[in-house]
């Protein structure tokens, strides 16, 4: 075979390698079969709550940040969540201008575990889910009325989160 014809297959093979992985990395990921333990979260203090039925209440509600763009995340008391995620710059050339992704969350012994479940556009959050992981893991250092601090599995990440009113999910 001469030169030109394995530089050829070469080049055939690496375009072949680089179209498969792009496609495998924005396809929907495995789906996790394992639910979250759906914890009823009350809409008011009782008398009888415990402190982490206290944390549960606290944490539902919509929350933002500005961790590698503006994030807005809600927490319903069904379990379900949503992130909206607003990035600038090279990112949002990247991956778009917004995402959104649709989650479960719980909360056990100060853990909040999120699992992406889906989310729009699907092929960038697809492609976010197959590199990263749909499962999140943040320990609780703090939270209140209006406050969210919480570490992430790294251990060196904090994730500062602000309490929304309903009517304002524009502010960070």
């Amino acid at each position: 075979m001469n030169r030109k014809k394995i530089i050829l297959l070469a080049a055939f093979l690496l375009i072949l390698a680089a179209a498969i992985t792009c496609w495998r990395l924005s396809t929907a990921p495995p789906q996790i079969t394992a639910d979250l333990p759906v914890q009823p979260v009350p809409e008011k203090q009782s008398p009888s709550e415990t402190p982490e039925e206290k944390t549960r209440r606290l944490l539902v509600g919509t929350w933002q940040d500005e961790y590698k763009g503006k994030r807005t995340m809600t927490l319903n008391a069904d379990g379900t969540a949503t992130m909206l995620v607003e990035l600038k710059g090279v990112q949002a050339v990247l991956m778009g201008p917004k995402l959104r992704f649709d989650m479960k969350w719980s909360l056990m012994d100060q853990i909040l575990t999120k699992i992406t479940v889906s989310g729009e556009p699907a092929d960038k959050v697809n492609f976010i889910l197959n590199t990263m992981g749909n499962t999140s893991n943040e320990t609780l250092q703090e939270v209140n009325e209006e406050h969210l601090l919480t570490l992430d599995k790294d251990g060196k990440t904090k994730y500062d989160w602000k309490r929304v009113a309903k009517d304002d999910t524009s502010k960070p």
